[in-house]
């Protein structure tokens, strides 16, 4: 299916934090900009290729992957081609929450882990469904004004993500998407990094958290990201944080160093500057300098 993206059409910060907003974009604005998202994001890759990075994890996005990106989730894009363009709809967190109450967990927790899939040939029928379900969200996102609308947007929400569970749900049944206990070990710890590394930087306590020892956490980082150590992953997870509180103008250097609770300024910005080569202040200053 062929479609014209008008790339002068770009996805704002404030489309994350309205009720539902469908359009067509290339993600440009969120290139090497980390944002943690208020609302959450469905999108399917029409042309292109980009390179998208979500908590400490990146994906290779090609022609015909699709995604869901939950409320929560910190990402930004890498790299992108040129010709690089998706098909979008956003819905705020209030949304979600209010939608996903009565949704299996477990598929639930399968989306926030592996929220990619690529359309292969043999899967053409699926991909037409899938247009059909922006098709809708293009319809249900144009403002006329009528209060049944947020109803009407709320019930395609719920039904779109029951749809998409249920996808899931089968191969969650099937014997290749079935867990090892070190892939669940290494799922909780990347888990428990989004919940404590505004505070916990020490290996001992994500270890301890799991009930197993450091070393055995080293192992399992590893052997699921290659040349990876938890401690590489924490300060990789810890960096983006500082990065997404470095863009609010309103949040000094100091009240991002309190509220990370590092023994002062001074230490934090050493910190910082260690892992990236420059000081908060300079990073501040680029990502505001990009963007005038």
């Amino acid at each position: 299916m062929e479609m014209n993206i008008d790339n002068s059409i770009n996805l704002s910060f404030a489309r994350l934090k309205e009720y539902f907003w469908y359009g067509e974009t290339n993600l440009g604005i969120f290139r090497d900009y980390p944002c943690r998202l208020e609302g959450g994001v469905v999108f399917f890759c029409t042309s292109g290729e980009a390179m998208l990075c979500y908590g400490v994890g990146e994906h290779h996005i090609t022609k015909n992957t699709e995604s869901l990106l939950l409320p929560g989730m910190t990402f930004y894009m890498k790299d992108m081609s040129d010709d690089f363009s998706v098909r979008l709809f956003t819905f705020s967190g209030e949304l979600f929450d209010d939608v996903s109450m009565g949704l299996d967990f477990s598929a639930h927790e399968y989306l926030r882990r592996i929220p990619f899939y690529t359309y292969m040939e043999k899967d053409s029928a699926y991909m037409i469904e899938a247009f059909t379900w922006y098709d809708m969200a293009k319809l249900l996102s144009k403002n006329t004004g009528s209060k049944s609308f947020p109803l009407m947007q709320r019930n395609f929400l719920q039904n779109y993500l029951t749809y998409l569970f249920e996808c899931i749900r089968l191969k969650l049944d099937s014997e290749s998407f079935k867990l090892t206990r070190k892939r669940e070990l290494f799922y909780q710890f990347m888990s428990l990094l989004s919940k404590h590394c505004h505070k916990q930087r020490n290996v001992r306590f994500y270890a301890e958290t799991l009930n197993i020892t450091t070393n055995y956490l080293c192992k399992i980082t590893r052997e699921s990201i290659p040349c990876k150590s938890p401690k590489d992953l924490i300060d990789q997870h810890f960096i983006l944080e500082i990065k997404v509180l470095l863009q609010s103008p309103k949040l000094s250097v100091s009240e991002i160093s309190y509220r990370l609770d590092f023994p002062n300024e001074s230490y934090f910005c050493r910190y910082f500057k260690r892992l990236t080569g420059m000081s908060p202040q300079s990073y501040r200053m680029t990502k505001i300098n990009s963007y005038q």
